[in-house]
């Protein structure tokens, strides 16, 4: 954009032009290196094993237990972003968006170790199955071999999916939850007050139908609620703990991806230093241009 350019001709708006790509490159190049160096050095953690906080995390990825669908081919997959464009009348080679949007829904990542839910919401997600055609698609019925045309001409359609039993990698704030979260007192006081609010619950304690508990009737309501909440706990203590993988509270990088581990810090160090390149020819640019004015 400024190789045909002399600095000493160029408009003043030109120059600053120039300065300001310099600082977007700039801030490219720390921001793309810092990414890649996280990805680099955080060593990969095993779901079982895994110390709460942020994590990197590497398995299959697994379909949510109710099953997902993308909105345009109707895929079965784990997650999906889509988005439809209509060429203009106008000019025949530009698009406008009508409709786009991505799953939030929570999916399963395995890595033969233990199972953790995967949180997409608010995520960084690059997919590498990703699609996008103009006019008419095949499109197959889920549950049939019928095979279905949809689309048109007018019409530009991108998908990105997260397909079942793709390997995904993933840097999130991994967190553990116990099936006993809240303590006995507190279960207690809830199920005392549930019970009370069930007229037909309330009825079998007043034994003499006065339409009112007293403290006997009470005490034998507690007493049961007590026992129905431990009876509960020991029933919920033996099953495993939930593990999820979500945004970190603070500003560090949510990531998923299906892209080979590798080739994305490698393609994240090339992107970096052009972007770096690309800065320091805006700077010196802009600078020589501005020198040369005062």
């Amino acid at each position: 954009m400024l190789s045909g350019l002399s600095p000493s001709g160029a408009a003043p708006q030109v120059l600053f032009m120039a300065l300001a790509l310099g600082a977007v490159g700039l801030v490219q190049f720390f921001r793309l290196q810092r990414r890649r160096r996280v990805m680099e050095d955080m060593p990969t953690a095993r779901i079982r094993s895994a110390a709460q906080g942020y994590v990197e995390l590497i398995g299959r990825a697994l379909p949510p237990d109710a099953p997902l669908f993308s909105p345009i081919t109707r895929t079965p997959c784990c997650w999906y972003r889509y988005k439809i464009e209509k060429r203009d009348d106008d000019n025949k080679n530009s698009w406008s968006v009508q409709e786009q949007g991505k799953s939030t829904t929570q999916f399963w990542l395995d890595d033969d170790t233990g199972r953790c839910i995967v949180d997409p919401e608010g995520a960084e997600v690059r997919a590498r199955s990703r699609n996008t055609w103009t006019g008419a698609a095949a499109q197959l019925i889920p549950g049939t071999s019928e095979v279905l045309m949809t689309g048109d001409s007018d019409h530009r359609y991108t998908e990105h999916l997260i397909l079942p039993g793709q390997t995904l990698y993933a840097l999130g704030w991994f967190a553990s939850l116990s099936p006993l979260q809240a303590s006995a007192h507190e279960e207690v006081r809830e199920r005392i007050a549930a019970w009370k609010a069930d007229p037909q619950k309330r009825r079998s304690f007043d034994a003499n139908a006065d339409g009112e508990l007293s403290m006997a009737e009470f005490e034998q309501l507690r007493q049961q609620a007590a026992a129905a909440v431990e009876a509960d706990r020991r029933e919920r203590a033996a099953l495993p703990q939930t593990h999820v993988l979500k945004k970190p509270k603070d500003r560090r990088l949510f990531l998923l991806t299906t892209e080979p581990h590798d080739d994305l810090g490698g393609k994240l160090r090339w992107q970096a230093w052009a972007w770096l390149a690309a800065g320091v020819l805006g700077l010196a640019y802009g600078g020589a241009g501005l020198m040369m004015l005062v």
